[in-house]
């Protein structure tokens, strides 16, 4: 079952690399999506089809127009981590740090700022719909069928008998004449046709149902501690 698995990234050269690291992995780039200056309400649409919940994608909407880059990718679930963690590698924000740093790039020029992110990942669970099935396919197929059959036949025969009797004068008469005599025979032959028989039906149904599947993952925060620095020592304290 696919899963979709987004990054958001500073700027745009960061997310054609990391796109680049997931085609490399494997990752087919037609599953890839690539979103920088489309509107916010395709951007928020490509999200909701993803998986993702209409909150959830204005705000990441939202905050690609202050600039930055979005990668999608639909993987198979098994790859989904391994996909999650090449993206990783090229910084990863969220919609506030991508906001956040769009804003510190827009202070006057002279005033310094050092900042440090507290970043948590939060796991995004989506589904998608797959699509399968049964097909039914006949088939002719042939075999050998033998049945006996017992036949009667009638064979007519000659046989010739010799006979020593002297005929009368007017027996004679008749007897002195041209005739046919027959005798008709009958075979029996076997005679083979066919007969079409439904035997099974076989049919097709769908039933509609719901289940639940728990899905999980690993997710990262990253926390910052602020040190006072002993100029004169220079150890630290942390608090």
């Amino acid at each position: 079952m696919p899963t979709s698995v987004i990054g958001l990234f500073e700027d745009q050269d960061t997310a054609r690399k990391a796109v680049a690291e997931l085609t490399k992995g494997g990752v087919s780039q037609d599953a890839v999506d690539l979103l920088a200056s489309a509107g916010t309400g395709e951007i928020s649409s490509r999200l909701v089809e993803a998986g993702y919940d209409e909150a959830k994608a204005q705000q990441y909407a939202e905050a690609l127009q202050q600039g930055g880059a979005l990668v999608i990718a639909e993987v198979e679930d098994d790859r989904a981590d391994t996909a999650l963690e090449a993206l990783r590698r090229f910084g990863v924000l969220t919609p506030e740090a991508l906001q956040e740093r769009t804003r510190g790039q827009g202070k006057p020029s002279g005033q310094q700022t050092e900042t440090a992110q507290v970043i948590e990942e939060e796991l995004e669970v989506g589904k998608a719909t797959t699509t399968g099935g049964k097909r039914l396919k006949t088939e002719v197929s042939e075999r050998e069928v033998q049945e006996t059959v017992a036949l009667s036949d009638e064979t007519v025969g000659v046989e010739r008998s010799r006979v020593e009797r002297a005929l009368k004068p007017e027996e004679a008469d008749q007897a002195f004449q041209e005739r046919t005599v027959e005798m008709t025979e009958t075979k029996e032959k076997p005679v083979v046709s066919k007969q079409a028989r439904v035997v099974e039906e076989v049919a097709l149904n769908k039933q509609s149902g719901r289940r639940e599947e728990t899905v999980g993952g690993t997710v990262r925060r990253q926390d910052v501690k602020v040190e006072e620095i002993d100029r004169k020592s220079g150890s630290s304290r942390k608090s």
